[in-house]
This record gives structure tokens, C-alpha cells and sequence, in this order.
């Protein structure tokens, strides 16, 4: 089978008959078209090791600014241990109420609800989860920028972006290198509730930026959820001649 039919192939494997998005043409953008968040339906069985090494490398081989690489995976896979955050997630104090908050009143977002305990489920079921930590090559960590003055905090808030869009761009690899394996993925923020005894845990040095679930689930894909709409003025500005239709 050639590789780009290996892709196509994979890449579906376990997401029920739900056809990919029209606009995407290749098969690296069909992959990244099918990508959700699958929740539930996961198996009992693990993932293999060398297929798990080979998404974790595929993680390693994000792009990060100055070359950083202000990542470090902690690839959890005993269930007692993931058990164990899961508990600390939902018995954490304000756990209902674990949203992000308005920097103008320090409130919490009241449009926003609390997913504290979904997410909790979520790596109660997984057989892995990947603990991202942010080693703050530029900001030194959250600490740092919240010990710092007002004018020096501007500026550091720069380079604490940079480590965050790399992260950023590390998740998605890892996602997607584990969707081509048929593996199902969602993205678990709001476990940081419980960052202090992940990170004793762990031994996480600096910030904990959430967990990866991964596993395998038979759990139908759910629809597209939104219209990519490349002409919609509120997510997409086009600069220059016009574009031919």
C-alpha cells in the first residue's frame, strides 16, 4: 500500500462510516479534517509500545520558536496513577466552578462551564495520558511572570506565547500522529485543578499545561461541528489581490 494511502487508511480506522470534509483534498488534510475529541467508548486494552513511541516522537518533532522546545512529555501509562488525578480533579475545591477567568475582574467566566469532572471520566477510562510540562525556556514558568512587575510582565508575556503556540503545535502532533494509528485522543485542560499533586507526582519542575488521553474507542465520531469558512471576516482576513474563486 503506498504511503499516502497507508494515511487515508489509518487515519479513519475506528471512526464509524462518517464521511471526511469535502475541502479537505490530501490525505494529511482529511486526517486533520476527521480529528474530535472522543470522550468515551474507550477499550480496555493499551496501546502497544512502539506504536505510542512513534507518536511521542511525533510530538518531539513539533516546531517551537528559537528552536526551544519548551516541552517535556510525562507519558503516564498506570491506571492506578491516572485514577488517582482523575480523584483529585473532581474533589478538588471549586471543581463545578473551574472556568477560565476574566483578567479585568478575576471572576470566572460565567459563559463558560465547568468540564472538571468530564475531563476527570475521561482519564479514568484512557489506557495513556501524556502530561505536558511547559520547562519555560523564555518566561521561567507562570511563577515568574506573576512574581514580576506590571512593565517587565509585558514584555515576558512575548516569549511565554512563543512556549505556549510550540506546545501548542506539539499536542497537535501528537494527536494527529495517534489518530493515523486509529488511536482516538481528547485534550484535558481543565485537570490542572490538581496541578500541584500531579507535578509532586510526576516531578513536573515548572507549569503543567494539561494532559493528552489517549486510547482506543469505539465510540462513533461526532458530525462536523462548523463550516470552515475561509471568507468569514471574523476568523480569516485576506491581504493582498484578489483571490481567483
Amino acid at each position: 500500500m503506498a504511503a499516502e494511502d497507508q494515511i487515508r487508511a489509518d487515519g479513519v480506522r475506528g471512526r464509524g462510516d462518517e464521511a471526511l470534509a469535502a475541502w479537505a483534498t490530501t490525505p494529511l488534510t482529511r486526517l486533520i479534517a476527521d480529528r474530535r475529541s472522543v470522550r468515551n467508548g474507550f477499550e480496555t486494552r493499551g496501546i502497544p509500545d512502539a506504536e505510542l513511541r512513534e507518536i511521542v516522537r511525533a510530538g518531539l518533532a513539533a516546531p517551537s520558536s528559537k528552536n526551544a522546545r519548551p516541552w517535556r512529555f510525562h507519558v503516564v501509562s498506570d491506571r492506578s496513577l491516572l485514577s488517582e488525578f482523575a480523584d483529585a480533579a473532581t474533589t478538588a475545591e471549586g471543581a463545578d466552578s473551574y472556568v477560565p477567568r476574566d483578567p479585568a475582574t478575576g471572576l470566572p467566566r460565567p459563559d463558560w462551564p465547568s468540564t472538571v469532572r468530564e475531563s476527570a471520566e475521561v482519564l479514568r477510562q484512557v489506557p495513556v495520558g501524556i502530561f505536558v510540562e511547559n520547562r519555560g525556556a523564555f518566561s521561567n514558568g507562570r511563577r515568574m511572570l506573576a512574581s514580576v512587575s506590571a512593565q517587565r510582565l509585558l514584555g515576558s508575556l512575548v516569549g511565554y506565547t512563543f512556549e505556549i503556540l510550540g506546545i501548542g503545535a506539539a499536542i497537535e502532533n501528537l494527536w494527529l500522529a495517534a489518530n493515523a494509528l486509529g488511536i482516538q485522543a481528547a485534550y484535558l485542560g481543565d485537570i490542572l485543578i490538581a496541578e500541584g499533586l500531579i507535578c509532586d507526582r510526576l516531578g513536573i519542575d515548572l507549569d503543567l499545561v494539561g494532559v493528552l488521553g489517549l486510547g482506543y474507542s469505539n465510540a462513533h465520531a461526532s458530525p462536523q461541528r462548523i463550516a470552515y469558512d475561509v471568507d468569514d471576516g471574523e476568523t480569516v482576513i485576506w491581504h493582498g489581490l484578489p483571490r481567483s474563486s
